[in-house]
């Protein structure tokens, strides 16, 4: 599986985690989650369709 993040995204990892801002950091891992979820359900879509 591979995830696409934008530079935003990747930014924000590394300010969270050199922060060691662990709601920030928790928020950044639950949206990557979401993207996963939603790139994974696409694909299934297209088997389908």
């Amino acid at each position: 599986m591979v995830l696409t993040i934008s530079d935003d995204e990747f930014m924000r990892m590394k300010t969270a985690l050199l922060d060691a801002d662990r709601e920030e950091a928790f928020q950044l891992l639950k949206e990557l989650v979401r993207k996963l979820e939603q790139q994974k359900n696409q694909g299934m879509k297209s088997h389908l369709g």
